[in-house]
């Protein structure tokens, strides 16, 4: 599983780990002009759900971490959209132990 990349230096918010939510297929509920993903069909957001996907992740990310101690910030980025990854709550619940800030780079369209 590759869903970490990075570190990258943000000039607002130091070092970040990136966090792709769906790596392998375009999650995403618009199709904007200037996105930066290649234009393509959107898939379902089911044919990713898995409930053990979010511990996974963790596992990941505390391993980035390891390496990288300088990580001031973890942004949750996507294919698409974050926010339509099914279990975003639980993941930000799993990763507050961390105590790295966490920035979700969204349309804005899931946040209810």
């Amino acid at each position: 599983m590759t869903l970490t990349f990075g570190p990258i230096l943000s000039r607002r918010f130091g070092m970040s780990l990136g966090i792709d939510l769906s790596p392998n297929l375009k999650q995403c509920n618009f199709d904007c002009l200037y996105c930066e993903i290649q234009k393509e069909e959107c898939e379902k957001v089911e044919q990713y759900i898995d409930p053990l996907v979010s511990s996974k992740i963790v596992v990941e990310i505390e391993e980035a971490l390891k390496r990288f101690p300088e990580i001031n910030v973890l942004t949750f980025t996507a294919n698409g959209e974050p926010t339509l990854y099914p279990f975003l709550d639980e993941l930000i619940e799993l990763l507050k132990p961390l105590n790295k800030k966490l920035l979700i780079l969204s349309n804005s369209s899931m946040l209810y």
